[in-house]
């Protein structure tokens, strides 16, 4: 493995910062070795789950098309910049067009400057406060209360006359007073912000509370930026990276900016907004705040232009076909499953036309899972920037009637309904790569679950250590495609290839190579079919490693064998058996009342319709799985138009209870050529469909997961287990003779062999080089962690090597005898100790001191 390959993030602030949290983006190495590995120039790259374009704009700088599908209207506007990047001097000239646009008798800069406006404290000029330092009172929670009590500024005659820095502070006075509260609470920009923010329930509270975590002369400023940036004509980039830099310029002008202390995160929860009780904040001008968000927009985009791939100017177009026909052409859209299937019923109708689009790889990451600090801030920051609109199509369910917190079996449901609509429009030999970047062992299990129950075939799964940054990769082939063959390496030239088993006893192979299996019969899951294939792959895993293994290494073969094994497709086939309360309920009616007190399911609700993956029971995680679910459909058989009432139903829907219409009528009412009846129709509508924790996230997926982990550990941890024992904890070797007879060479000997030999016969080789060599020798089962390879370069390489360029000044003789003389000492050291001691076959005839190691050993 390339060292760049384990990165699962870009280089550190690369970035906005404003997004590091809401969507991190993925390593441009990683994203480029699996775009040369998989795809070829002019072949079409889909990211399914965009994060601001960065799968794109890598396969862009590599003569690539791409269809990037974004998480989030914030997403989509980040993409704008990143594949399309402004020039500096036109963003430059934006900027200073809103500085110097008209303001009542004055520019804008210079009226927002007004509202600020103060005295110096030492020669009595008029400055411009930068920030107004806040006590807040103890009865405020909520709300925005509290007294000014010091003031920061400049003033650059002090600096001149006086010395000293140009930064100012001192107490406050009357009339800074005065000035802070003479602004109308509810100003007329108060009114048309509250309009931006669309509600659920009638739930004014929560848009009430947003506003007023800034001043009311700050949400004047702020909207006063806003009505420019709205206003005006200009590029779309150009726009985009203006609202971007008033996102960057939100939370730091609002009193979650603390003194002294770091800025809090905003947390909507129930309904309201969670605000640090007590203690000072700052009121920042918002002005300077914008000025700031622009800086750190500018800066990014100059890194974007003298990052690796340069100068990125993607041509954006609507469909597969003008997709096809542009060298340069990108698909760029909000995603959703109902998207992805227009996308895919686009692509039936236009089979024959040339030239047609070849989508070879799906690369990118998971759908990041709802956390409520994540989902607060999305909602807060797009409402701002990008209105009701764009604000109406992310989940509010979570953010006014429960929380967000959501297990991994959530990212199952996606990724079952996105990769199912994704499907039709795949070549035979296209791949699928996710770039896993946090939560271990459930979040590998979880995405290849989730893939497999779209008909996917897993090639390949790993889970990172933790000192690798705790990620993973999972490599799957599409419906109908014929799986890879199984890589021949040194350790395993002579093992039989891994088919967990049997192999699956409902599958029957095609015919050629890249024929589709063809699948005979569907037998149940059997936990101890099951249990027996992981004990087999362990086993065959650790003979061609040569040397035990923990469970983060082992966990991803041991998935690729239960998937060829088959096991995983019938276990995700499964579906808990519906309670009395769900069985009895019909459509239309009121849903069944929630079981237990943290459910918050609302009162007389239709119960929804679940999608895929997704449970239509209200029961718990313990509800065994016992029934098979019911098939997925297949999205070329379904047509554009019923894509909103299909199994694909965009979760953002579901979560939110409603389209745009409900969300309105629940904002502003009926109107007068309403009926009554009508209203009452659209609010039915419009009403959060029933617990969305357990309807939308997908109970059937943990379930699964829990199933599947414990099935796993147990089969390893089981102390009967007669050809696997447990070293050490998280740590397993082979306990029948016979296999560890039949085991490989260490791996860590090999690898430390391959990398002097490559060191000390390559020539100039780079470091880069060199872990791309050493991964091509070592593609199986014994593919070693980056943490070994780079302590055996940096066991052999010598002072004068740079990353360019490694050398070895290492003598062959003088280590093969301290080798020895090491293994005399442990072999010494163990028989002092009472331990039974073996050298292996190949190292008893070393000599140490005259003596042969094989003579050290007794009967």
């Amino acid at each position: 493995m390339a060292a760049p390959d384990l990165l699962t993030h870009g280089p550190p602030g690369f970035s906005l910062p404003a997004f590091e949290r809401l969507a991190p983006a993925p390593s441009p190495e990683a994203l480029a070795m699996r775009i040369e590995a998989y795809s070829k120039p002019g072949d079409v790259i889909v990211d399914l789950f965009g994060r601001g374009g960065w799968v794109a704009r890598a396969a862009l700088d590599r003569q690539r098309r791409s269809a990037s599908f974004e998480s989030s209207p914030l997403t989509r506007l980040l993409a704008e910049i990143v594949l399309r990047p402004p020039d500096i001097r036109h963003l430059d000239a934006a900027f200073q067009v809103i500085s110097t646009s008209p303001s009542g008798q004055t520019t804008l800069k210079a009226a927002l400057g007004e509202l600020f406006a103060t005295q110096c404290a030492t020669c009595g000029r008029t400055v411009v406060i930068d920030e107004l330092v806040w006590e807040s009172d103890a009865t405020d929670a909520g709300r925005r209360t509290g007294h000014p009590i010091r003031k920061h500024y400049r003033c650059s005659i002090c600096r001149d006359q006086l010395g000293g820095s140009e930064q100012r502070h001192s107490a406050i006075d009357e009339a800074d007073i005065a000035r802070a509260h003479e602004v109308d609470e509810h100003s007329r920009a108060w009114r048309i912000l509250r309009e931006r923010f669309p509600i659920m329930d009638g739930n004014e509270a929560l848009v009430e509370q947003l506003l007023g975590l800034h001043t009311p002369r700050q949400l004047v400023g702020l909207h006063a930026i806003l009505e420019r940036i709205d206003g005006d004509l200009r590029a779309a980039p150009v726009e985009a990276a203006l609202r971007l830099a008033l996102v960057q310029a939100l939370l730091p002008a609002t009193r979650l900016n603390g003194f002294p202390g770091r800025i809090a995160n905003l947390r909507i929860v129930g309904g309201r907004v969670r605000v640090p009780a007590g203690g000072q904040w700052r009121e920042r001008n918002p002005w300077l705040a914008f000025e700031d968000g622009f800086r750190l927009v500018r800066g990014f985009v100059q890194r974007l232009e003298g990052s690796a791939t340069g100068v990125v100017q993607a041509r954006f177009r609507d469909d597969l076909r003008s997709l096809a026909e542009t060298p340069s052409g990108v698909l760029v859209r909000v995603g959703s499953p109902a998207v992805l299937h227009a996308l895919a019923d686009e692509s039936g109708r236009l089979s024959g036309a040339a030239p047609q689009a070849r989508v070879r790889l799906i690369l990118g990451q998971p759908p990041l899972r709802p956390s409520q600090d994540r989902l607060s801030s999305t909602y807060f920051a797009t409402a701002w920037v990008l209105g009701l609109a764009a604000a109406e199509k992310l989940p509010l369910a979570p953010l006014f009637r429960s929380t967000a917190k959501l297990r991994f079996g959530w990212q199952s449901a996606q990724l079952e309904r996105t990769f199912a609509a994704v499907a039709p429009i795949l070549t035979r030999d296209a791949r699928a790569v996710l770039l896993l970047e946090e939560g271990g062992a459930e979040a590998l299990v979880a995405a290849v679950l989730g893939v497999v129950g779209a008909g996917y075939r897993l090639v390949a799964a790993r889970l990172d250590s933790a000192e690798e940054g705790g990620g993973g990769v999972v490599e799957l082939v599409p419906p109908g495609a014929g799986l890879p063959p199984v890589a021949r390496t040194r350790a395993n030239v002579t093992l039989p290839p891994l088919h967990g088993g049997a192999g699956d006893p409902d599958m029957v192979a095609g015919r050629g190579m890249f024929s589709a299996p063809e699948r005979v019969s569907r037998g149940p899951f059997s936990s101890t079919e099951a249990a027996k294939t992981v004990t087999e792959a362990v086993v065959e895993i650790l003979k061609a490693r040569g040397e035990p293994a923990g469970y983060d290494r082992l966990l991803g073969e041991i998935l690729v064998a239960l998937d060829r094994a088959g096991h995983l497709r019938r276990l995700v086939a499964l579906e808990p058996e519906p309670d009395a309360a769900t069985a009895t309920a019909e459509p239309g009616g009121p849903a069944p009342a929630p079981t237990s007190p943290s459910s918050s399911a609302p009162r007389s609700t239709p119960p929804p319709t679940s999608p895929p993956g997704s449970t239509s029971t209200s029961g718990t995680a313990a509800t065994p799985l016992s029934k098979p679910r019911p098939p997925t459909a297949t999205p070329s058989t379904m047509s554009a138009s019923s894509s909103a009432s299909s199994p694909f139903t965009d979760a953002a829907t579901s979560l939110r209870g409603g389209g745009a219409e409900g969300i309105r009528a629940r904002r502003d009412g009926p109107t007068g050529a309403q009926s009554r009846g009508d209203a009452a129709a659209a609010a039915s509508r419009a009403a959060p469909q029933g617990d969305w924790t357990r309807d939308v996230a997908g109970e059937h997926w943990n379930e699964a997961l829990d199933r599947l982990l414990e099935l796993i550990r147990t089969e390893l941890e089981r102390p009967d287990n007669r050809r696997l024992r447990q070293i050490e904890p998280g740590s397993w070797w082979l306990a029948d003779k016979e296999d560890r007879a039949g085991a490989a060479l260490p791996l860590g000997d090999r690898v430390e062999w391959s990398v002097f030999s490559l060191l000390s016969t390559a020539g100039k080789l780079s470091q880069p080089a060199l872990f791309e060599r050493v991964e091509a020798m070592f593609t199986g089962h014994d593919r070693p962690d980056e943490s070994l390879i780079r302590a055996c370069v940096d066991s052999y390489r010598s002072p004068a090597s740079t990353p360019g360029r490694l050398t070895t000044a290492e003598d062959l003789p003088r280590r093969s005898h301290e080798t020895s003389e090491l293994i005399a000492l442990l072999t010494d050291l163990g028989h002092r100790q009472g331990m039974s001691v073996w050298i292996g076959a190949r190292e008893q005839s070393r000599s140490v001191r005259g003596v042969a190691l094989g003579e050290l050993l007794s009967d």
